[in-house]
């Protein structure tokens, strides 16, 4: 439950105390009581009541004063993440370079030159004859 529902439910419940115990005195007094008195008493409630109010507010006040802030990253933190990105983009790219260079050597070497079976593992070399595919540039 959060701070603002405890403290609702707490002036709730000093409400209901305060009316049992006028209550309680109403009944045990069975002389009727004159207006000024009711006023007083109405007055010394509505005190006790701004004074709670006010406990609870500044309850609240340093309950949020002492909650840890969230760290935000600093410019140093988001222009690094940029920077990792951006090398990330170019060795993507340099790859993707690096391996129509290798289909293009793989076009010009002399059947000769390629290994005993024709084929390599390298997956650049598999199908040189195929067109080379670059990413979108950044």
């Amino acid at each position: 439950m959060n701070l603002s529902k405890q403290s609702n439910l707490v002036l709730l419940v000093v409400l209901c105390a305060v009316i049992g115990v006028m209550a309680t005195i109403s009944r045990g007094n069975s002389s009727p009581q004159d207006p000024s008195s009711l006023d007083r008493r109405i007055s010394l409630l509505e005190q006790r009541f701004y004074s709670i109010e006010s406990s609870i507010s500044r309850l609240q006040q340093y309950v949020a004063a002492q909650r840890p802030s969230v760290p935000q990253p600093s410019t140093n933190d988001r222009d690094l993440i940029l920077m990792r990105e951006e090398i990330q983009r170019l060795n993507l790219r340099l790859a993707e370079v690096e391996c129509g260079l290798i289909k293009l050597d793989e076009r010009t070497t002399p059947v000769a030159r390629r290994n005993a079976a024709g084929k390599s593992d390298d997956p650049c070399r598999q199908n040189p004859d195929t067109s080379v595919r670059l990413s979108t540039h950044p």
